[in-house]
């Protein structure tokens, strides 16, 4: 039964992450026809400030969800509901504050880099959001009921239907009337999604109550304890993906932040690809170091299969991005394809970052990727200022990619090192293909050889692309074991 939900949360999560982006592609030029490039570029600023509060969860989500499935797994539901009770006060006092400090924030546009004039629309949008600041946080408890039990098919079926639900509302309402109406659309989809999710967990765990006897401060201090490390590796995520659009208002205009923001979610959206496809490891490389197995030949097998995954997502950035961009927003974000093409070089560090972060935190050394993300997170914003005040969005983006090989190549690899002594021959030979495959065709994109002008003519040029690139690279990058191994299941299923 674990294994079908897994297969089926897989599933459910990957549809939830195909339906983001389609609304993404469906919204965003819409959205910047209706309030232009600087109302867009305010809009994901105002999302960039707000997604910073959630470092007030201070990682205890995380702990909240481990406890809650261990106590459970035992069958001790008293131990589990304590959890549970102490979190969502936990949770709903840290929103509160999270909420008012948001609403102070926003009091001060000049923060920003805005004007002043814009202060009474920051205020309504900041009090509107700050209502889903803390139904945000009061869900985390929920979120680990459902993590507990494996349903988290039933979790991305809803958020694929808030997905679809908010998108529906923003285009057909929101973005007609403004940013605040866009916050209102966006925060009553959210609060009745929720009540959705409240109402499955309900009858998937129907035994925790709100009870005094289950608020408990020994249990608030187990989930201190097991956060304190996650807390910095989560801000320092945070700035590494939220910290751009505040840095240009600063330093460059609204409009430039739209620009930026434009690549930037591509890109995200390429890493979040990837991430789903190889997620699942984390546990198989935490079973493989409880057992004491031997980790070299898996090391080099699996990241293997994520250099092809993420080469192959970096070649078609960088080949048809200025194309893309010119069918999906039109002339005046040509700079955004520029800026893609530059970031998908990160995109090739990923499987060292994968690999070094999944078994030290399988090993509990995650102490070490702490001090890692947090260098990484201080030279993100003084490279980005210092890059971005010469070179512009340029830049910023030029600076998120060399600390992306400072954190992810060298930084990640000491802290590896420091406690595996395994070979990473192979995985650097990989890099050195997959760099050298990256430049040659970023050189033939140059040209501008493939010139699509409909979406019709983009998808034909892709699928062609691929036809050919996608299966000569798979030669050289998966083990012959394993491609004899998927041809032989394929076999079998026809």
């Amino acid at each position: 039964m674990s294994k079908i939900r897994l297969l089926s949360s897989g599933l459910f999560s990957l549809i939830e992450k195909v339906i983001t982006v389609l609304a993404m592609l469906i919204l965003t030029p819409s959205i910047i026809e209706s309030i232009g490039n600087e109302g867009y570029g305010l809009w994901l600023l105002i999302l960039s400030v707000l997604a910073f509060f959630n470092i007030i969860e201070l990682g205890f989500p995380a702990a909240v969800q481990r406890f809650v499935t261990l106590y459970l797994e035992k069958g001790d539901r008293d131990t589990a509901n304590l959890y549970l009770t102490t979190s969502l006060f936990l949770f709903l006092s840290l929103g509160v504050i999270s909420a008012f400090v948001a609403l102070l924030v926003f009091q001060f546009p000049h923060l920003l880099g805005l004007e002043a004039d814009m202060d009474q629309l920051l205020t309504k949008v900041a009090a509107i959001f700050a209502v889903k600041i803390v139904v945000d946080f009061s869900m985390n408890p929920i979120n680990a009921i459902y993590a507990a039990h494996l349903r988290v098919d039933i979790d991305a079926a809803l958020a694929t239907l808030n997905v679809i639900v908010k998108s529906t509302l923003i285009y057909f309402v929101g973005r007609h009337f403004g940013i605040v109406t866009m916050a209102l659309c966006a925060v009553f989809t959210d609060i009745f999604i929720n009540l959705l999710k409240i109402i499955a967990a309900r009858k998937i765990y129907p035994y925790w109550c709100l009870k005094r006897k289950y608020i408990s401060y020994n249990g608030f201090l187990e989930l201190f304890n097991f956060s304190k490390y996650i807390i910095i590796m989560a801000f320092a995520k945070m700035i590494n993906q939220r910290s751009a659009p505040i840095l240009i208002s600063n330093i460059m205009t609204v409009n430039s932040v739209a620009i930026f923001g434009v690549a930037q979610n591509l890109i995200n959206h390429a890493e979040t690809l990837n991430n789903s496809i190889f997620q699942s490891f984390s546990a198989y490389f935490t079973k493989l170091v409880a057992r004491g197995g031997e980790l070299k030949n898996h090391i080099d097998t699996i990241a293997r299969m994520c250099f092809l995954c993420c080469l192959t997502l970096a070649i078609n950035l960088i080949v048809f991005s200025d194309p893309f961009i010119r069918i999906w927003l039109g002339p005046s974000f040509n700079e955004a394809s520029a800026l893609i093409s530059i970031m998908a070089l990160g995109l090739l560090v990923r499987p060292y970052a994968m690999i070094f972060r999944n078994i030290l935190i399988a090993q509990a050394n995650h102490k070490n990727l702490m001090y890692a993300s947090l260098i990484g997170s201080i030279f993100t914003i003084l490279l980005s200022i210092a890059l971005g005040k010469i070179y512009g969005v340029i830049g910023v983006a030029l600076a998120f990619v060399l600390v992306s090989y400072l954190v992810n190549f060298i930084l990640y690899r000491i802290a590896f090192k420091r406690h595996n002594k395994i070979a990473l021959v192979k995985l650097d030979i990989c890099f050195a293909v997959s760099a050298s495959v990256f430049f040659v065709l970023w050189l033939v994109a140059r040209e501008q050889l493939i010139l699509p002008t409909t979406w019709a003519s983009l998808i034909l040029s892709a699928i062609i692309f691929n036809a050919f690139f996608v299966p000569t690279l798979a030669y050289f990058f998966i083990p012959k074991e394993i491609m004899s191994l998927m041809f032989s299941t394929i076999k079998r299923k026809l």
